[in-house]
């Protein structure tokens, strides 16, 4: 069987247990970081999330670091719980990644050729 991982879990007070994985570690590590499948071409993004991730992409790359939630602001001309709001359902869709407690750490998961151009 090609493509077939064995691995063997020991706990000690149960009985060993098998695990057989068929998808190769890169693929499993695909599918948790992009949020689409490598074959689909249909973003899974709406017209205005697609907006927020193309700003966040196109400031970090020409000013070397994320935007803050008030560049987001500044933008789009909208409310600061408004681009909070966006925030958090990107990072809950899986489309960006935050750490907590870290000003301006916002990654864009979206491969840059999924995005569209910013307007």
């Amino acid at each position: 069987m090609q493509g077939v991982q064995f691995a063997t879990f020991d706990f000690t007070p149960f009985q060993s247990v098998v695990y057989i994985h068929r998808a190769s570690w890169f693929e499993a590590y695909q599918s948790k970081v992009l949020p689409m499948s490598p074959r689909s071409t249909a973003p899974n993004f709406t017209p205005k999330q697609g907006q927020y991730l193309a700003f966040i992409y196109a400031y970090t790359h020409v000013l070397g670091r994320p935007p803050a939630e008030a560049d987001l602001q500044r933008h789009f001309a909208v409310s600061p719980p408004s681009v909070h709001q966006m925030v958090l359902t990107l990072e809950r869709t899986g489309l960006i990644r935050r750490q907590p407690g870290v000003a301006r750490s916002i990654e864009v998961l979206v491969a840059p050729e999924l995005l569209p151009v910013l307007r």
